[in-house]
């Protein structure tokens, strides 16, 4: 039960950074993709707490 947890809460996260990296409507040019992948690698690790409060605000 607990691998199946983990196993659920990678995919659910793998899919937070697909989404944040490329349907969130953010515009990238040749610089800014330094900033924005360890950004959305950060939101899409802490994924429960985007969803519920993060993802609402902006």
């Amino acid at each position: 039960m607990d691998r199946a947890l983990a196993n659920i809460y990678g995919l659910i996260g793998i899919g937070t950074f697909v989404y944040l990296t490329f349907f969130d409507g953010y515009i990238y040019n040749a610089w800014n993709w330094l900033i924005a992948i360890p950004v959305n690698l950060f939101l899409s690790a802490i994924w429960p707490i985007y969803w519920l409060i993060l993802h609402w605000m902006f």
